[in-house]
């Protein structure tokens, strides 16, 4: 395992403050009740306290664990008992240092939902697994999609093992910056999966119509995996998450033709109301994308640390913002441009009651806790300088 220098963090006591204030904050009211936040959605009833200080939310995903910790990458996501082994390990570590509690979780290598259209996962010695495209060109597309209209994606891939998993956990959970039980890729990120972004990105151009034959297909798949999934997990049937860095890659033009459609089903098959958690990741760029995540109703949104906040606020007025620093800044500092940039966007959200302060994605493997401990303490500071 790889330890931080425990001179250059504060005291456990400092932090076991922070995390009870910071939580309270951030998942609202429900927290004091459930305990722990395992099964409630960051700021799922906000608070307008304007004497408290805006959230913090740090969740610590597969590739910084297991760099932490030195782990298998192959065996922690292929060998369940293993995995949760590190995960105590990690989770001890955590908690002994910086008074941090690291939520139950089944890892997949955020590829579970991918994993259904039969890739071959590949498993690099030293990085992060990936999926080997599956299709070469037109003539792969219509026999592709006979063949997924007859497969069961709950025995696909990743999935048998994600729900055993699952199973033997016995807990229930619910995230938002990284993969839950209720979350899906996107159709962006799914082409890409299927044939590699930039065969894909052609296809879309060369072969339009059956490009759109093949995207009604993944959008049938999907609905049946996320609806399998809950089923076997006992997550709520309301709500979802898509993930598709992808889709920022297109053109505003492309998007509304290939991809809206996708989006539309799917939130219409888990959002049925509109106030229900309409959330997506994104951290490719996404200004040209905004005023279509208005039209589909995007109430939560986790984006790349280039478009501005206030843009995103103008066009997504009632949305929870997860944001505000990126995460190569904070995976290789320096302490003090982390903490000047965490105070940045601070001061520019200032008043502003559905804004978290996080990464542009996951916090990347190789971020020290010190570097984690100055998004914190920009927050202890501001709070103490402001009100909201």
């Amino acid at each position: 395992m790889i330890f931080d220098d425990r001179n250059e963090l504060k005291d456990r006591y400092w932090w076991l403050q922070f995390w009870k204030a910071n939580n309270r904050i951030l998942y609202g009211p429900e927290y004091l009740i459930n305990g722990n936040g395992d099964s409630l959605l960051p700021c799922s009833t906000p608070s307008v306290d304007s004497s408290l200080r805006i959230p913090v939310l740090i969740e610590l995903g597969e590739d910084w664990i297991i760099h932490y910790t030195g782990a298998n990458y192959r065996r922690y996501i292929q060998d369940f008992e293993y995995q949760q082994r590190i995960r105590k390990e990690c989770a001890k570590y955590l908690d002994e240092t910086i008074g941090f509690r690291l939520k139950p979780k089944v890892d997949t290598s955020s590829l579970l939902h991918g994993s259904v259209y039969g890739n071959d996962i590949k498993y690099p010695e030293k990085s992060t697994p990936w999926l080997e495209p599956l299709l070469s060109g037109i003539e792969d597309i219509k026999p592709f999609i006979k063949r997924m209209e007859a497969v069961d994606p709950l025995k696909m891939g990743l999935v048998p093992d994600f729900i055993s998993g699952y199973k033997k956990l016995g807990r229930h959970y619910r995230w938002r910056i990284l993969h839950d039980p209720g979350s899906v890729h996107g159709p962006g990120t799914i082409l890409g999966f299927l044939f590699g972004i930039n065969n894909a990105a052609l296809l879309l151009c060369d072969a339009p119509d059956l490009m759109s034959d093949l995207l009604s297909l993944i959008a049938d798949v999907t609905i049946r995996y996320s609806q399998g999934v809950r089923l076997h997990t006992g997550f709520p049937a309301e709500g979802l998450g898509i993930y598709d860095d992808v889709a920022g890659l297109f053109s505003p033009e492309h998007f509304l033709k290939f991809f809206l459609p996708v989006y539309e089903r799917l939130f219409n098959a888990f959002c049925r109301a509109r106030e229900t958690d309409r959330f997506i990741h994104n951290d490719a760029a996404i200004s040209h994308l905004l005023p279509l995540y208005a039209e589909l109703g995007v109430n939560g949104i986790n984006p790349d640390p280039l478009s501005g906040l206030h843009e995103i606020r103008s066009i997504l007025p009632d949305a929870f913002i997860y944001a505000g620093v990126p995460p190569l800044l904070l995976a290789e500092g320096p302490v003090e441009e982390i903490y000047k940039t965490a105070y940045s966007a601070l001061e520019m959200m200032k008043g502003d009651a559905k804004f978290i302060l996080t990464t542009a994605g996951s916090i990347n493997e190789g971020t020290s806790l010190r570097h984690i401990q100055a998004l914190c303490e920009a927050a202890v500071d501001f709070s103490e300088r402001n009100t909201r």
